[in-house]
């Protein structure tokens, strides 16, 4: 009796067309998710709730928070309310801001949300919108 010593093995084959055709799909997901997405610092604000309000439909303005541990950020850099009016004048005049908004949380002092009120007067801002939440729908409308 003869034993076979030698078997024909094949060579191990890993199709790969399936695995970036995976990765292509998950590089578009990342892309498209990622691209919407407006900067926004992490500061957590509750906003009031309105049932007047409509959603704005132009670009989105430069916004300045206020929050309720007394804190006052021009989009994600921290300011102070007395340096707030001078640096929103300066961009107004050279171009750079064409709109502002102001998301203040409802504990907010008051006299906080004062302040920032006129320092966007003193920028020449006649009307400076804030945002609130929709008591009916929970969005988010300025």
């Amino acid at each position: 009796m003869r034993f076979q010593t030698h078997r024909n093995r094949k060579t191990p084959f890993i199709n790969i067309i399936s695995l970036v055709d995976i990765l292509c799909i998950l590089l578009i997901f990342f892309i498209v998710t990622t691209v919407f997405k407006k900067d926004e610092p992490i500061v957590q604000i509750k906003l009031p709730e309105t049932s007047q309000a409509e959603p704005a439909k132009d670009t989105p303005p430069s916004i300045v928070y206020v929050t309720a541990d007394e804190k006052v950020y021009l989009d994600s850099q921290i300011i102070t309310p007395e340096e707030l009016g001078p640096v929103l004048k300066r961009k107004i005049d050279s171009g750079s801001l064409a709109k502002i908004a102001m998301k203040a949380d409802k504990k907010a002092p008051f006299g906080l949300i004062v302040k920032v009120m006129d320092a966007a007067k003193f920028a020449g801002i006649k009307n400076l919108p804030t945002f609130t939440e929709d008591a009916k729908a929970n969005t988010t409308t300025p």
